[in-house]
């Protein structure tokens, strides 16, 4: 079953020339996708780093825990 709506690849181009900006801020603009993406990996990267700052504190504490009953 083919649900492509368009006649060609080109004619789904055309159509959509100047709409970019549907899922962004205004049309034929990308700006909305530039922010969103650095929002994304901003986001990203302070989340690695809270996971990475957390486990590496439980790790530390379950290594002192273990030291202190086997020392």
């Amino acid at each position: 079953m083919n649900t492509f709506p368009y006649d060609s690849w080109e004619a789904a181009l055309e159509a959509a020339d100047g709409t970019t900006g549907y899922f962004t801020w205004g049309p034929g603009g990308n700006t909305g996708s530039y922010v969103l993406a650095i929002i994304g990996i901003a986001v990203s990267v302070v989340a690695a780093f809270l996971v990475t700052y957390r486990e590496d504190r439980l790790l530390n504490h379950a290594a002192d825990r273990l030291a202190d009953k086997y020392s």
